[in-house]
């Protein structure tokens, strides 16, 4: 694995850590602003400075991060309420790594 991921996976801890503290509750729309509050800003890095290897990082780093978030929850006794809601979780994941990399590249085209 190469620096990249690295570097996006301690990104995204470190947005979970801050987040976290904000989005305690349950329900869609809370899951929904937490993954915004994730994926997007990992995006739009990823967008402002685009190459191969930091997009398939990015990917990679941002699917292990939610699948092994599931695994904490599942090893440390917090049951999953809905299958349903991990699906929708993991395709909001992908659009918002997605849009915060088209807005990336948005804003690294104007400069």
């Amino acid at each position: 694995m190469n620096s990249a991921f690295w570097r996006y996976t301690l990104i995204l801890s470190v947005l979970f850590i801050f987040w976290g503290q904000f989005f305690v509750s349950d329900g869609f729309f809370n899951q929904l602003t937490f993954n915004f509050a994730l994926f997007y800003p990992l995006g739009f890095l990823v967008g402002y400075r685009p190459r191969l290897e930091n997009l398939r990082s990015a990917y990679l780093a941002a699917f292990l991060f939610n699948l092994l978030s599931y695994l904490v929850a599942g090893i440390s006794g917090i049951p999953i309420e809905s299958w349903t809601m991990v699906g929708l979780d993991f395709l909001s994941l992908v659009v918002f790594l997605k849009v915060g990399m088209i807005m990336g590249r948005r804003a690294q085209s104007k400069e």
